[in-house]
């Protein structure tokens, strides 16, 4: 677990970045840290790592504050994804996953076996990439070897500063997806940097607000854009409530459970995730044609859904949003 207690950060110019922040996060959990520039979210994050340092109050990993730690040794105890992703240019693709790792020591072999594990779970084919430089990659894979490189010695925790950022909106939207599957298998401690509400809600297990370096809000994304906790709050979600709505809302609530034995051995071509949101079942009932998908969790189909059940529901929350504006 992490925790903030009191924790400010004033830097030499007098610009207080963080003020009085205090926040938990726990064990296996996706933290998104969302606000604009300037709020204090990117400051909050690094001094995680002590690549920032509080002015003020303590931060403490597992009840032992950061600041007690060797910073070169904590650092390479925390996983460290970034919207550029820093890669070594010189290097290779197994290099670069493997700098870690080697600083640990660890056995050649046990580098290997990791780097092609890793490889395959953020898609990549490892005999394909492992021997690319950065320059042959595109974007897309270069954002992903980033963050094989930042969980390669399998650290309990991994801070990521707006990843996805400099990524085109449907590789952005791809990575997304395959970060939740990936976070679904790996259950890290993540704090995740953004200033997109609807990245912050796709993603987050809970969501804390910032404003001018203050906790607006934490909550889940549920509670954030169906409670807002403040005129800030209310801005800062505006008119898009509606869709925000939809991207908290996720198919596994509003399918038909499949009988006892009705079991669909093949997974079709198209078909919903569980714990995909209505959005994006929209989005494939648009593009398959179909009246009627299948619902699949881990790989097993778990139930279906119909277009006019999934519309239904959309109806329902237009009507309770613009009750609530």
């Amino acid at each position: 677990m992490i925790r903030f207690d009191r924790v400010s950060k004033t830097f030499p110019n007098g610009a207080k970045a963080v003020r009085d922040l205090c926040l938990e996060v726990q064990d296996g959990e996706t933290l998104v840290l969302l606000g604009t520039s300037g709020s204090g979210k990117t400051t909050t994050m690094k001094m995680v790592n002590r690549l920032i340092e509080p002015t003020r109050g303590r931060i403490f990993i597992d009840n032992t504050d950061v600041m007690d730690q060797d910073p070169i040794g904590l650092r390479r105890k925390i996983g460290y994804a970034i919207q550029h992703i820093g890669l070594f240019p010189h290097m290779t693709v197994a290099e670069n996953i493997a700098v870690v790792p080697k600083l640990l020591n660890w056995p050649p072999n046990r580098i290997e076996q990791r780097t092609g594990l890793l490889l395959e779970m953020v898609g990549l084919d490892s005999a394909e990439f492992k021997g690319r430089f950065p320059a042959q990659l595109s974007g897309g894979q270069k954002q992903r070897v980033g963050v094989a490189r930042a969980i390669a010695a399998d650290p309990p925790i991994v801070l990521m500063d707006e990843p996805f950022g400099a990524l085109d909106p449907l590789t952005r939207e791809r990575l997304q997806d395959e970060f939740m599957e990936l976070q679904a298998q790996i259950k890290k401690t993540i704090i995740f940097v953004t200033h997109d509400v609807f990245e912050a809600v796709k993603l987050a297990d809970r969501i804390a607000l910032l404003d001018g370096g203050k906790l607006q809000q934490l909550a889940t994304p549920v509670e954030l854009v169906e409670n807002p906790a403040s005129e800030f709050v209310v801005r800062f979600l505006g008119q898009r409530r509606f869709h925000l709505s939809l991207l908290t809302r996720r198919v596994d609530s509003i399918m038909e459970s499949e009988k006892v034995g009705d079991v669909k051995p093949e997974k079709p071509s198209a078909f919903l995730q569980a714990a995909g949101s209505l959005l994006d079942a929209l989005y494939r009932f648009k593009t398959s044609g179909r009246k009627e998908l299948m619902v699949y969790r881990n790989d097993k189909c778990c139930g279906s859904l119909s277009k006019k059940r999934l519309l239904d529901n959309i109806t329902m929350t237009l009507e309770e949003v613009g009750r609530k504006q």
